[in-house]
């Protein structure tokens, strides 16, 4: 069985940020007990955590979930969740994942400690782009069900219908420019007014199933069609 040890400490001035040091694997099993303790975190409007990752040695889709899960609740309220010390290995996927257009990650808990407090001593303002990654949400889970069936159709994204499925209009996006992060692909769709509202987890989703995740396979997608 997979185990997980989480510690705390509170430190900056007045004691605004929260230090969640975590070690062992995040996952199926282990997530439950870190959303456990983020969500007495915003309880205690603790709203400014520093998670330090240097003990974990994997991260799984469920356990990035509880990141991505709670950082609209906390940029309401004027907080962050920011990431530390992750090894070679779990960086590597937070960047193949694209959770750098997500979450913000440091080499050390001092790095992030003074993020929080540069932002602090600025008075609250929040820079352009911290607004924009503020709009990202999660609308679906890795494990909901698609509902959705893979279509291969002609054309381009902008003759689409907005009737057609989430999945076609997302594959269209790839055959468009291969090179689209998720986030520019939300934004794609959303420009073209092809649907109401595509969640970022909703496009993660179906890059998994059709195997996309990796720019170099969605390059390789596009020029086979």
């Amino acid at each position: 069985m997979d185990n997980i040890s989480i510690s705390l400490s509170e430190s900056g001035a007045n004691n605004h940020i929260s230090e969640v040091r975590i070690d062992g694997v995040i996952d199926t099993l282990t997530a439950s007990e870190l959303e456990g303790v983020i969500d007495s975190l915003i309880k205690r409007e603790r709203y400014n955590i520093v998670i330090d990752l240097a003990g974990v040695d994997y991260i799984s889709s469920a356990g990035w979930g509880i990141f991505i899960s709670h950082i609209k609740d906390l940029r309401i309220r004027g907080g962050d969740i920011k990431l530390a010390n992750m090894i070679p290995n779990v960086f590597e996927i937070y960047e193949l994942l694209e959770f750098d257009n997500v979450l913000q990650a440091f080499n050390s808990v001092d790095e992030a400690r003074s993020k929080f407090e540069a932002a602090r001593s600025d008075g609250g303002r929040v820079k352009k782009k911290d607004r924009e990654v503020t709009r990202v949400t999660v609308v679906e889970g890795l494990n909901q069900s698609e509902g959705v069936v893979a279509g291969k159709g002609e054309g381009r994204l902008s003759d689409i219908s907005s009737t057609v499925d989430i999945e076609i209009l997302v594959l269209r996006c790839i055959q468009d420019d291969p090179f689209l992060t998720i986030s520019e692909i939300k934004n794609e769709l959303k420009r073209h007014a092809l649907t109401d509202s595509v969640g970022w987890w909703k496009i993660f989703a179906i890059l998994k199933k059709k195997g996309l995740l990796k720019k170099r396979s969605r390059f390789r997608y596009a020029r086979g069609r």
